[in-house]
């Protein structure tokens, strides 16, 4: 028999620079994941033990648990200028599968989806899938939004796909540019996708959700995540906070591709939430002093540069010698040290590196010391073959 691919899937495959994933050889050290390193705090644990043996193990509510929604819609009107009901809150299977039933929803063949990059990769994957145009627009040279280009491409857009702090950047962008695009798109029907994974963890940079943008009430579209704040990226439960007709369009389009989200880390998830910062404080504290560490070993790399992130946990680095960013991947692969090429989240990607600093200050410093090896023999190399 004959496999015939859809449409869908062939344009993933032409356009798609996601990697498959490696697991690391040898003493290979692996910066490239954005998977924490910490075990899931023991709370959410025990939240998850008791929530099975009290029997939540059927299929639940298909839009998601009412009190969980709830609790999401109170922390949200805490950080709001508004109320926000739990209508407005859609629960899914991971930040990702609540991006693939909101683009599902509301994005058709054709339509324009504009996307600041670099960028995470998923989202132009999605676009293709169902057939839109992705509309790239750059960055500033300091990783920063430029407001009026994303304005200017905006127009007649379905949708603007932010990712704040950015992957892979690091960069937090400030509430005036967040207010700046809302009052550029009044009048239209563009709607704003802001997703936050990574909110919990900034570095002196203030952070504001979107969901707290008067400026953009009636268009923003929050997502959010257990995954990254509380380490908890295989329980696999995510969330979008919208305008409740765009929260039921995407609620439908869940419950159709994956029916109802799972029960028992619904209710842990009540407890994680609950319990907030005291779960993740010590995270926040050990990546801070991770960052420090990386920025002060990577200044010392001869050629390289970048800008000191302000949130995530990922420096994303020039790495300035004559090779692209996939060239210089492969080359560090060889020398014992995974990353990823600037180059999988958009065209201005090219000529940098994206390293996590989720791992230990030991494998960093190795990963860091393979980095600088690889990079001078690649520079040698071409000084060699120019001469």
């Amino acid at each position: 028999m004959k496999f015939s691919s859809s449409a869908g899937l062939d344009r993933i495959r032409q356009t798609s620079k996601r990697p498959v994933g490696a697991v690391p050889s040898g003493d290979s050290v692996d910066l490239s994941m954005g998977e924490p390193d910490f075990a899931a705090p023991t709370a959410v644990v025990e939240a998850m033990c008791s929530a099975v043996k009290e029997g939540y193990s059927h299929y639940g509510d298909l839009s998601g648990d009412p009190e969980l929604r709830g609790e999401i819609a109170r922390q949200a009107t805490l950080r709001s200028s508004r109320e926000v009901e739990p209508a407005q809150v859609s629960i899914g299977h991971g930040a990702t599968g609540v991006l693939a039933s909101l683009v599902l929803a509301l994005v058709g063949p054709g339509d324009r989806v504009v996307i600041p990059e670099p960028t995470y990769s998923l989202y132009s994957d999605l676009v293709e899938m169902v057939g839109g145009q992705v509309v790239w627009t750059p960055l500033r040279s300091d990783l920063q939004l430029d407001v009026p280009a994303i304005l200017s491409a905006a127009r007649g857009a379905k949708l603007l796909i932010l990712c704040n702090p950015g992957n892979p950047t690091g960069a937090v962008f400030p509430e005036e540019d967040l207010r700046a695009i809302g009052n550029g798109l009044q009048g239209s029907e563009t709607v704003v996708v802001s997703d936050e994974a990574y909110s919990a963890f900034t570095y002196g940079a203030d952070f504001t959700s979107a969901v707290s943008i008067p400026e953009l009430s009636e268009r923003v579209v929050v997502v959010d995540t257990l995954s990254k704040t509380f380490a908890l990226t295989g329980y696999r439960l995510g969330w979008s906070i919208a305008p409740p007709e765009i929260a039921a369009a995407i609620s439908q389009t869940g419950r159709t591709i994956a029916g109802a989200p799972n029960a028992a880390v619904q209710r842990a998830a009540i407890a994680v939430l609950r319990q907030g910062r005291d779960l993740y404080s010590n995270m926040q504290a050990e990546y801070s002093r991770r960052r420090e560490f990386v920025i002060t070993l990577l200044s010392e790399i001869q050629g390289v540069t970048f800008e000191a992130p302000q949130g995530a946990f990922y420096a994303f680095f020039k790495h300035g010698v004559s090779a692209t960013s996939d060239e210089v991947r492969l080359h560090l692969v060889n020398s014992g040290v995974l990353l990823r090429s600037g180059s999988e989240y958009g065209a201005t990607g090219e000529g940098y590196l994206r390293m996590s600093f989720a791992a230990s200050l030991d494998e960093i410093a190795k990963g860091i010391d393979r980095i600088a090896v690889g990079l001078d023999q690649l520079r040698s190399d071409s000084s060699t073959y120019s001469n």
